[in-house]
C-alpha cells in the first residue's frame, strides 16, 4: 500500500508542477507590433473639398502618364532629398490631381511602388481622393492640389 500512495504522490507533484507556466523571457500578452514590419497599411478616403468635383481621369493620368514608373527611389516626402514628391495632372490654371508622398524626411518610394499604392487606394473604395498609410508615419496620397 505504501508503494501505491508514494506513486500517487509523485504523479500528483508532477501534475502540479507541469501546470505552472514557465517564463521564457517573452511577453506574449501585448498585441502591439514589435517590429516595423509587423505594422499594417491602412487607408482613408479623405481629401480636399474639391475632390468631389474632380474627375478621376485626371488622377489616372497623373499616375499612368506623369509618374516615372521604374524601381529607382525618385519620390520622397519634402526634406527627403529625393528629386520629386509625386506626380500631378493639370486640370485648370495649375490646379489638378496629385499623387504624392507625405510624412517625415525618411519617407520615400519608387514610381512602381507609388503606382501600386494608387491601385491599393482605389481597391479600398476611395473613388477620387485618398491616402495609404504605410504604418510607419509615411503616406501615399491622391488629392486635389495646386502647383501642377
Amino acid at each position: 500500500m505504501r508503494f501505491d500512495i508514494a506513486t500517487v504522490l509523485v504523479f500528483a507533484a508532477m501534475a502540479t508542477a507541469s501546470a505552472i507556466p514557465h517564463d521564457h523571457g517573452e511577453d506574449l500578452s501585448s498585441p502591439a507590433p514589435r517590429r516595423p514590419l509587423d505594422k499594417r497599411d491602412s487607408y482613408d478616403c479623405k481629401g480636399s473639398s474639391m475632390c468631389s468635383s474632380m474627375q478621376v481621369k485626371y488622377c489616372d493620368d497623373a499616375v499612368n502618364s506623369k509618374l516615372i514608373r521604374n524601381n529607382d527611389v525618385n519620390y520622397g516626402a519634402p526634406g527627403s532629398g529625393r528629386p520629386q514628391t509625386g506626380a500631378c495632372s493639370n486640370i485648370f490654371a495649375g490646379y489638378g490631381c496629385g499623387v504624392f508622398i507625405q510624412g517625415k524626411s525618411h519617407c520615400a518610394r519608387t514610381g512602381n511602388e507609388m503606382w501600386q499604392d494608387y491601385q491599393d487606394i482605389r481597391s479600398n473604395d476611395c473613388k477620387k481622393c485618398g491616402t495609404k498609410h504605410w504604418g510607419d508615419g509615411c503616406m501615399t496620397t491622391i488629392n486635389y492640389v495646386s502647383g501642377c
